[in-house]
């Protein structure tokens, strides 16, 4: 191949930048589709959600949103996705810390668990997601997989604060406090008088947490 041939082959500058922003649009669109999808999954449910009514609610014809997502499942498939790397990047704020007691560090995990889970986007979000669980396969392998995340940060972040105590027991701690998480949306995310809410939970699932984890711990 002479010099001149690949030179004819190689893209120009205007095309390259063409291509760029044919890629940035399409990106955009995507994203535009998930985030429309998902607060009419929030707001309607899953059996009221269709293609159409995500395609109105974007401003673009069904032909443009089956380009990027050709049936309902697949779309599906991408608000769950997007859903678990949401929650799975807000862990970060919230680590281990020199200045942070054992009980100072479990009551900030405790809180953002317990609190975010009743919040009515999270709440309303997560029941949609249960059903779905229940009947597709990939919500319910992604599910999983979240939960697994969740526990295995709060498995590997309690070393720190509790070198004595066993595998089994920080264990024992992350799934109790996923399982106090996961119940309060379904006590807690209706409008019912209640005697007590999920602030009232917090110092309940550290207090038992510590117990755990102290059993391993101690002097």
């Amino acid at each position: 191949m002479n010099k001149k041939t690949t030179d004819q082959e190689q893209p120009s500058t205007a095309d390259k930048a063409k291509a760029r922003q044919r890629n940035s649009l399409g990106k955009a669109s995507r994203d535009q589709i998930i985030a429309s999808a998902e607060r009419l999954l929030r707001v309607d449910g899953y059996h009221m959600l269709s293609t159409r009514r995500v395609a109105d609610a974007c401003g673009i014809s069904v032909g443009n949103l089956t380009y990027h997502f050709p049936n309902k499942t697949l779309l599906i498939e991408a608000v769950i996705t997007a859903v678990c790397s949401r929650y799975q990047s807000q862990r970060p704020s919230i680590v281990p810390s020199d200045v942070k007691t054992p009980r100072q560090y479990l009551n900030e995990v405790s809180a953002w668990m317990l609190k975010d889970a009743v919040t009515p986007d999270t709440s309303a979000l997560f029941l949609e997601l249960w059903v779905l669980a229940k009947h597709h396969n990939f919500a319910a392998e992604a599910l999983e997989q979240l939960y697994e995340t969740v526990t295995r940060w709060i498995t590997d972040s309690l070393e720190s604060y509790f070198p004595k105590s066993t595998l089994l027991q920080r264990q024992r701690a992350a799934y109790f406090l996923l399982a106090l998480s996961e119940g309060s949306v379904a006590v807690f995310s209706r409008p019912q008088q209640r005697p007590l809410g999920p602030d009232d939970l917090v110092e309940l699932a550290v207090d038992g947490a510590l117990s755990s984890l102290q059993q391993g711990n101690s002097p």
